[in-house]
């Protein structure tokens, strides 16, 4: 399938913030991307800007000394072929589209985050990770890989809250989740609403408790640039169990849009829903059912 020349602008935006995160993670400066690269100064700007792309060698090459991960560079390549030949990126579980959310928590402005099932990965603590069943393709040797993953996730994005450009986010939560966090053993279950908590209270974040699951069924991130330098094109990602893939088309946009509208109008702020005593009720019921 052909891509529009706003999913060109989308991926280019993608692969323009790899080259400045990678450099970043290395540590190097403008000289040193140069010495490492060969090439001049005026490239290496060029290519930390939004003027011009590294071709597929460079790009290789600055992934390879750059030390990134092979499944990233991987992904990174299969992006940076897409571009070249206009087609739409759909990728499958092997070719994990995942890697352009986070780069975009990097660089966006505003979020939307929702599964009618599980925690957002922002939100999750480490017991709640390793609590969680297997994916149907997840290896369990990668599973203390992944949550190392979602760690340094989060690191990065809370660590932008207060900056310059720091994000605003409504994390949106099924109240089935609780039962869950319920599950889990006293310190880790405490640890796991602190940290809900926590998150609330950061400036420009909110935790959304959804009374409704059902009232949007699928899951979504939404992303808006809001203007921010290195964001690109708003957009939402969907993931299913056999791929994922990236909504661009403003049509398509605000039907998300509209979903978000739809899980505010039936959520509540998360101190208010433990306030409310629905937790504890779940809680006392379940010690009945024990007794």
């Amino acid at each position: 399938m052909a891509g529009t020349v706003l999913y060109e602008k989308f991926i280019r935006a993608y692969l323009q913030a790899e080259v400045r995160i990678i450099a970043e993670e290395a540590g190097w400066s403008v000289s040193k991307f140069g010495d490492i690269m060969c090439k001049s100064s005026a490239t290496i700007k060029a290519w930390l800007g939004e003027e011009r792309l590294p071709d597929l060698g460079n790009m290789s090459l600055i992934c390879d000394r750059g030390r990134v991960d092979p499944d990233r560079k991987k992904f990174i390549m299969h992006v940076r072929e897409q571009l070249l030949t206009g087609s739409e990126m759909v990728s499958n579980l092997d070719e994990r589209a995942m890697y352009i959310v986070e780069a975009s928590e990097r660089n966006y402005k505003t979020f939307v985050k929702w599964d009618p099932v599980l925690l957002p990965a922002l939100v999750q603590t480490e017991a709640f990770h390793m609590a969680l069943p297997l994916n149907p393709k997840e290896d369990p040797a990668n599973k203390v890989k992944n949550w190392k993953r979602k760690e340094k996730r989060q690191k990065t994005f809370f660590g932008r809250i207060g900056s310059k450009h720091s994000p605003t986010a409504e994390f949106f939560l099924p109240s089935s989740i609780f039962g869950i966090i319920d599950r889990l053993p006293s310190g880790d279950r405490e640890a796991q609403l602190t940290r809900l908590l926590e998150v609330d209270a950061m400036p420009g974040c909110e935790v959304l408790v959804v009374r409704t699951p059902q009232v949007v069924q699928y899951a979504f991130d939404s992303f808006k640039g809001e203007g921010l330098p290195g964001a690109g094109p708003d957009f939402v990602y969907v993931e299913t169990w056999d791929q994922s893939r990236h909504v661009v088309e403003p049509d398509n946009l605000a039907l998300y849009d509209r979903g978000r509208s739809l899980l505010r109008a039936d959520s509540q702020e998360i101190g208010r829903w433990l306030d409310g005593g629905v937790h504890q009720l779940a809680e006392e019921h379940t010690e009945q059912q024990h007794s």
